[in-house]
């Protein structure tokens, strides 16, 4: 890059020290990277091309204050769009002496050290200080050992936390069940970002193999010695494609590995697999985190997995059956391959309580319930229905206890919910407050775990934030690190938490690629922790009758899910009709016990659909439609006074909030436009009143912030943080990048209608599309000719017309206020 002398801004000592581009005739220094200090000063700054893209970046390291800022060409914000041009992509940035301090460039007093930068490093003399590629590195917290993680650790008063597992037995742990053996069997997504060869949608990111633990694997760990920690660990099956989850059934396990879910089994005994056969397959590849997973166990002796936002054409390899996943979950019966759609979908985790109420979510939402069973809906194709399940609270506000980190993406989104997953009751007694029923949600972005108190009465199971947990949460760490992706009930009675442990959560699709390319993006591969939380001074080691796990009709009897979940599938595996007689004896015990018990005699044919449904009905408001479907009685008497309101309740089109804007005109070059407003952006300082007016008349339509607006794209809350460009570029070129969730549906109708919109719900029926300003379009299959998922963002490009640069900022602005 060429250069000259400011000879009349600079003294000539600090000219012989510095020299200076000429991007400081067009750009702005960064705030802290002055050249000169209060006092006129040597400010430790230096012009270095660290990356060898022809322009000088900035190194700054004094005894006060460090830093290295990258210099954004217009060519580079026109293809990355994450940052405006000048230096303005901060690698590090701190305060000296903190962990990823730089060495000293200037003494206190100004005088130079000695360092300089050539050969690829920065120097002292002969000696190498730092390469460039560390300078071009984005920090991170570094990471804690088990036992510091445990101590960072913030559990609720009365409650303990104890590391029952860790590395170098478990490494990058996303779910956990157990075996009538007393085993903990691991599910290791170990492949996470990439797998070998797998690349962003856009191309800019990917990986080959490089690290021999790139890959999913399933573990099952014993503890030998009864001491409550997990000290022996079994490879049961490596090589695995981003498995998420599995389910024990017999002598083996299903697990959910793209494009399949596949039956694993050990016959010889040794721990290890040997034999593995396909069931199902078709499930869409993808972006690890919209993945197909499961698996919960039903009281009908089904398994219930969750879409995952990804879908996939399904092939049934025992029955031979095809089918559309669509926007649905599923079941499957383990027994014959029979696969089934339910109503969806849920992105990680789909969970039940004790009385086969289903519950779901995504990343921005607390909880859903799935008050109307599609079983149901499949035998009444007539009922028209807008959505199967309904919001539980709309709350977004979290209190972690980690330090807010700046970068990746949305780092700094702390207090707002954005990585909600495994929304899982709590299914034993043990966690209650004055019998409430309680549910845990995972949050690994603001590394914690959230707990909700649920409330039966009314036609949808809604829930709260737990009283106890006012302006705090139930778990959270202070750890980074700290990534929990499952918080199950253990057949102890303890809640376990599945700690995955890496730096990088977020996936590279949305993390800017410069920043990308700084970062270890497989910063944790090598470790894991799982954790058991109880009520403190809990004995551990063998949990309390779990021998009689061994004797199922007794352990049915148990308060404990998991117990009565075993129990349950080893009478149903077993097919143990001499079992009969005594199961009866506990059609009187507690409601969770009667339930789960006549599900069991109906399985083992000593009970009937008709009888099933007499028993449980009276048990409301716990027991509701979703239970009393699944007993297959063909009964229309299913739901409860609060559900026959909601039924009966035609769907109505919605009101619109908001009118879509008019496009006037339309450059097709999207690029071109989203570089001319990053640009323009630089110099604007928003008005968020103004912005919440621009808001009002442009945005609303389709997003919400806070009260305003709604939502049929992104909550604007959830993604305000972003970089200023990629908020841009999501602005005028909506289609570079699509989740499948928010693609636009396109409808053809047997009268030549075209509609297009998103796919908000479907059923037997019926599909649900959610148009512009929230209006919802219930449109009958039977009317449907044609039905197609488009590649394109229901946002339309174009909003160079309607917005200014100025209103750009201004709504930017806006969104980002308190």
């Amino acid at each position: 890059m060429p250069r000259f002398i400011l000879t009349l801004l600079f003294s000539s000592s600090l000219l012989n020290a510095v020299e200076v581009p000429l991007a400081l005739r067009e750009y702005v220094l960064p705030d802290t990277a002055k050249l000169q200090d209060e006092q006129g000063r040597d400010n430790g700054v230096r012009f270095v091309d660290l990356n060898g893209d022809g322009h000088e970046d900035i190194v700054l390291s004094n005894s006060r204050q460090y830093g290295v800022f990258l210099f954004v060409p217009k060519e580079r914000a026109k293809k990355g769009l994450q940052w405006n041009e000048g230096w303005s992509q901060v690698m590090r940035e701190g305060k000296t002496g903190d962990a990823n301090s730089l060495p000293l460039i200037v003494h206190a007093d100004g005088s130079d050290t000695g360092t300089s930068f050539h050969d690829g490093a920065m120097w002292k003399g002969a000696k190498q200080l730092l390469p460039f590629a560390e300078l071009l590195k984005v920090p991170g917290p570094g990471p804690k050992s088990p036992q510091d993680s445990l101590k960072a650790l913030h559990v609720k008063p009365g409650f303990e936390a104890m590391l029952v597992a860790a590395e170098p037995l478990v490494q990058d742990p996303v779910f956990i069940d157990w075996d009538a053996k007393g085993r903990m069997w691991v599910v290791e997504m170990g492949d996470y970002p990439f797998a070998p060869g797998e690349k962003t949608k856009d191309g800019s990111m990917g990986q080959s193999k490089v690290s021999e633990l790139q890959m999913g694997r399933i573990k099952i760990l014993e503890d030998t010695n009864d001491d409550g920690v997990y000290d022996k660990s079994t490879l049961f099956l490596d090589g695995l494609k981003h498995p998420t989850g599995l389910a024990l059934w017999k002598n083996g396990v299903f697990i959910a590995n793209i494009p399949d879910i596949f039956y694993a089994e050990d016959t010889d005994g040794d721990g290890k697999c040997d034999k593995r056969e396909t069931w199902f397959t078709g499930f869409t590849a993808g972006n690890p985190q919209h993945l197909v997973n499961g698996f919960c166990w039903g009281l009908d002796g089904w398994f219930y997995g969750a879409n995952g936002d990804s879908g996939g054409d399904i092939t049934c390899v025992k029955t031979g059956k095809k089918m559309a996943l669509g926007t649905n979950d599923f079941r499957f019966d383990p027994r014959t391959g029979e696969f089934a759609l339910e109503g969806g979908r849920s992105q990680y985790g789909k969970w039940r309580d004790d009385f086969g109420n289903w519950f779901g979510n995504n990343n921005s939402t607390i909880g859903w319930h799935y008050w109307l069973p599609f079983r149901y809906l499949e035998r009444h194709a007539e009922v028209v229905v807008k959505s199967i399940r309904s919001d539980m609270n709309d709350e977004k506000l979290l209190y972690p206890a980690s330090p807010p980190l700046r970068r990746f993406n949305q780092a700094s989104a702390v207090n707002t919910l954005t990585s909600g997953c495994s929304p899982m009751p709590f299914r034993d007694s043990s966690f209650g407050t004055d019998g409430a029923q309680v549910m845990f949600i995972c949050e690994p972005a603001n590394n914690l775990v959230h707990r909700e108190v649920l409330n039966y009465n009314g036609g949808t199971i809604t829930s709260k934030r737990h009283p106890h947990d006012v302006e705090s949460e139930f778990i959270a760490s202070e750890d980074n690190w700290f990534r929990p992706s499952m918080a199950r009930t253990g057949p102890d009675g303890a809640l376990y938490v599945v700690d995955m442990y890496r730096l990088v959560l977020e996936h590279p699709e949305w993390i800017p690629a410069e920043i990308a390319r700084g970062l270890d993006l497989r910063g944790g591969e090598d470790r894991g922790r799982i954790y058991r939380i109880s009520k403190t001074g809990t004995p551990t080691g063998t949990p309390k009758g779990w021998t009689t796990i061994l004797n199922p009709t007794e352990a049915m009897e148990s308060a404990n899910g998991w117990m009565r979940d075993t129990a349950q599938r080893l009478l149903i595996e077993r097919h143990e009709t001499s079992a009969v007689a005594e199961l009866k004896l506990l059609l009187g015990a507690a409601p969770a016990v009667r339930v789960q018990t006549a599900f069991t005699l109906m399985q083992l044919g000593a009970m009937t659909a008709d009888e099933v449904f007499a028993l449980i009905k009276p048990l409301t408001p716990q027991v509701r439609a979703a239970a009393l479907t699944a007993t297959g009685t063909q009964s229309d008497a299913v739901f409860s006074e609060f559900e026959k309101v909601l039924l009966k309740q035609a769907p109505q089109k919605a009101a619109s909030v908001a009118v879509m804007p008019v496009i006037t005109n339309q450059n097709s070059n999207r690029q071109k436009v989203v570089a001319k407003y990053v640009a323009d952006a630089v110099n604007l300082k928003g008005d968020a009143k103004r912005g919440a007016s621009v808001f009002q008349k442009v945005c609303m339509v389709c997003h919400k912030v806070r009260e305003l607006g709604v939502e049929v794209g992104p909550d604007l809350t959830t993604v305000a943080t972003k970089p200023r460009g990629q908020l841009i570029e999501a602005i005028f070129d909506p289609n570079r990048a699509v989740e499948q969730r928010n693609a636009a549906t396109q409808v053809t109708k047997k009268d030549q209608t075209l509609l297009v919109g998103q796919l908000a719900s479907e059923t037997p029926g019926n599909i649900t599309l959610r148009l512009p300003g929230g209006a919802e379009m219930v449109v009958l299959r039977s009317d449907i000719r044609e039905l197609k998922t488009l590649t394109t963002s229901i946002m339309p490009e174009g909003l160079e017309s309607v917005l200014s640069a100025q209103d750009v900022e201004d709504v930017l602005t806006f969104i980002g206020s308190k």
